[in-house]
Order: C-alpha cells, then structure tokens, then sequence
C-alpha cells in the first residue's frame, strides 16, 4: 500500500493564506458569475438558503465541540477510563489518540465533519439535478436557447462552489473555536489535511448524488436514494470496524480513504486518492452521458 507523507513548517501561516486567498477568489468569481452567467446566478440563489443553515449549524457544533474539550482537557483522568471503549470507538469511526489535545479531541470528533459534509453535499448535487423537475420549472428551462450540456455544466460548478466554499468557513470557524487554548503548530496541519480529506470526500458525494439523479426517472426518488448510499456507506464503515473479513469493503467506501488517523500525519494513499479521481470523474460524466437522453417529467 502506497502512501504520500506531506511535510510542512509553516502550516498555520500557510492555511491563513490560502483561506484569504481562497475567499477573495471566490468573492470576485461570485461577482463574475452574477454578472455573467444567468443559470448558475440563478442556482446561487436557489441554494443559498439551505447553503446558510447548513453552516451555521455545522460551526455551531464545531464550536460545541470545542467546549467539550475543556473536560479532557483538564480532567486526565477520564482520558484513562475510556481506554477500556478504544475498540469500540475506533469501530464506530471515532479515532482515540491524545484527546488532552485540540487535534487528538477534533480527531476524535472528526465524523462529525465527514457525515453531515457528505450529506450536505450529497443531497445539493441530488437536489440541483432533480430540482427542474421538482419545481416543475424544467420546461421553461429548456425552452430557452441553451443546451442541456450548459445547464449541468451551470449546476457542478455551483455545486462545486458551494461544497468548497462551506468547507473552508466550517475548518476555519473549527480552526478558530480551538485557538483560545494555544494549539501547536500540529494542530494547523492537521486542519489543513483534515480539510483536503473532507472535500474529497464531498466531491465523491455529490458525484455520486449528481448521478443518480440523472439515472433515477422519478426525481422523488434521488433524495431518498443519495441519503441511503451516504449512510449506507457509514453502516458499512462501521461494519468494516467490527468484522475483518469485510476489509476487502473498504475500497468502495468514501469515509475509509481520508480517515482522521491518517490525516493526523498528513499521509495520503495513493489508491484511495485515484480511487476517488475515479469516482468523481465517471460521477460527473455519467451525468452528462444519462441526463442528456433522459425523458424529463414536467
């Protein structure tokens, strides 16, 4: 098994400029898309509102979280008494390392990022496919003088935007909640890894919830179908954890390739990552292949 170790000594420097970076950017390409592009203007709006519930809650739990630490924190003595639930824990996808540390505590608590993120981004590519339809909007939408290849092409990339952009606030407002106890320099490469980890695991979703949306004919079912393979997918995870002769089920689900463990020291492996290249690709291109000869329900 290939892995790729990543290095760096100015990780936390580093993050805070590629957030500055990666906001300024997107600012200016929300502007530019609100000027430029009607369809994706429209699909921004459209989204906004379940794009803001979403993150507030998520970083209202970041921060929660960061409460609980406290306890840990200060108590070593319950580090000890859940030594004997390691195996437990570990099973459910709950990786128990230093839990007195901010990065061994959000380690631990890292699902929290990975389930609702995948969900999150599951349901907006399941959601911008099939809402044409939904919304009854999709023979207005194809009677106007743009191909059904402009339109998919309008939706990825405001469900890319989205997922990208939601990612940042949640690691950056977790990066946050957590300086007031004066993490090391671990802490911000660990956030940095953790962050690649969960947007990759983002793009695996709503590939797949994109894909299934244009294969499905009834769109009611889209939702249904894309929720159950994210949480399928857990199940499986947690099964795994139990029962070794089912680690052979470990290529097929999206929560084994960027595991919190690893990301603690920065090593990615090499299979899981073309693995999920894969994935999003054939994802996004057996959208265009399947949408484009399927009968739309208006």
């Amino acid at each position: 098994m290939k892995k790729l170790k990543f290095f760096g000594s100015t990780i936390k420097s580093l993050w805070v400029r590629v957030v500055k970076f990666i906001v300024r950017y997107a600012i200016k390409i929300y502007h530019w898309i609100l000027r430029k592009t009607n369809i994706i203007r429209r699909e921004l709006r459209a989204n906004l509102k379940s794009f803001l519930i979403w993150t507030i809650s998520l970083t209202g739990i970041a921060y929660v979280a960061s409460m609980e630490f406290v306890a840990f924190r200060d108590s070593p003595n319950l580090m000890e008494s859940m030594q004997s639930f390691v195996a437990l824990f570990e099973a459910l996808g709950l990786q128990i390392t230093n839990l007195s540390t901010p990065e061994g505590f959000l380690s631990f608590e890292s699902i929290y990022f990975y389930i609702p993120l995948g969900i999150y981004a599951a349901l907006l590519g399941s959601s911008l496919i099939s809402k044409e339809e939904r919304d009854k909007t999709a023979e207005y939408l194809f009677t106007l003088p743009v191909t059904r290849t402009k339109v998919l092409v309008s939706k990825v990339i405001v469900g890319v935007f989205y997922n990208i952009v939601i990612n940042v606030i949640i690691m950056a407002g977790a990066m946050l909640t957590y300086v007031r106890f004066s993490p090391e320099q671990v802490f911000y490469e660990f956030i940095g890894y953790l962050s690649i980890g969960v947007i990759v695991t983002q793009l695996i979703f709503m590939s797949v919830g994109m894909l299934m949306a244009s294969v499905l004919k009834q769109y009611k079912k889209s939702g249904a179908a894309t929720l159950g393979y994210v949480m399928g997918s857990y199940l499986l995870f947690v099964l795994i954890g139990f029962i070794d002769q089912l680690d052979f089920l470990k290529y097929i689900i999206p929560f084994k390739y960027f595991e919190a463990s690893d990301m603690l020291t920065g090593t990615f492996h090499l299979e899981y990552i073309i693995i999920s290249v894969v994935i999003v690709i054939s994802g996004i291109t057996g959208l265009f292949y399947f949408y484009r000869r399927r009968d739309l329900y208006i």
